[in-house]
């Protein structure tokens, strides 16, 4: 049984650091150090670390370490610039341990131990809000000088008159009368004929005029009756 819970409990554990990893950056603290004592040529390793990275929420932190030897400890702050691991707020001894940072502010760990915070085995990660969406700049209006509508070409000017010619004057009426002598008697239009208009042609659709009265239809239709009548009887 211990071993099915410790089981579904990585698994858990793997399946948030794939969602943090989803939502946010991974990073590995330490890099490729890792999380350990062996800092003590710079003690100040992690705060180096981290000041000059930019962490915001979603980020996943990897802590990866030798969990015989060390471990992880979330703590406040006094208790991290004290070293003091009597009041911790979360521990972590996996020695693969996934953390993802679900709100701002600061978030303190350190090593517990013997020895190992004080070597400088701690760190500050600062959580920061997320960013805002960048959004894309809406297109400029463009210039009055820069219409696209299509330019109209003007129309070509007239040929001008060449130097040596003399352009004819221009009429002061639109036409000249004609002299009596030229002018020509108006022919009178025909008077038009009083006869009286065609008959109209037959339409081709048009019943023929020797149609059967409606009292010989009726008898002829009695003829027929009375006769199917005697054949059945």
């Amino acid at each position: 049984m211990a071993t099915l819970a410790k089981s579904a409990m990585l698994f858990v554990c793997v399946i948030l650091a794939l969602i943090g990893v989803c939502f946010g950056a991974f990073y590995k603290v330490g890099d490729s150090l890792g999380w350990t004592n062996e800092t003590s040529n710079n003690i100040d390793y992690y705060k180096d670390w981290a000041s000059n990275k930019t962490f915001y929420v979603g980020d996943t932190f990897y802590f990866e370490y030798d969990n015989k030897e060390n471990d992880v400890m979330q703590v406040s702050h006094e208790d991290f610039h004290s070293c003091n691991p009597k009041a911790p707020v979360n521990i972590y001894e996996s020695g693969r341990d996934s953390i993802t940072m679900w709100e701002p502010g600061h978030m303190f760990y350190i090593c517990t131990k013997h020895g190992h915070c004080k070597a400088g085995q701690k760190v500050d990660i600062r959580v920061l809000s997320p960013p805002p969406p960048t959004s894309t700049p809406s297109q400029p209006p463009s210039s009055p000088g820069s219409s696209t509508a299509p330019t109209i070409p003007a129309a070509h000017p007239s040929q001008p008159p060449s130097p040596g010619s003399t352009a004819p004057a221009a009429p002061d009426h639109p036409s000249q009368p004609s002299s009596p002598s030229s002018s020509s008697t108006p022919a009178i239009p025909d008077q038009p004929s009083h006869s009286s208009p065609p008959a109209p042609a037959p339409s081709k659709n048009s019943a023929p005029s020797s149609l059967p009265s409606e009292g010989l239809l009726l008898s002829l239709q009695l003829l027929t009756a009375l006769g199917f009548l005697a054949y059945n009887f």
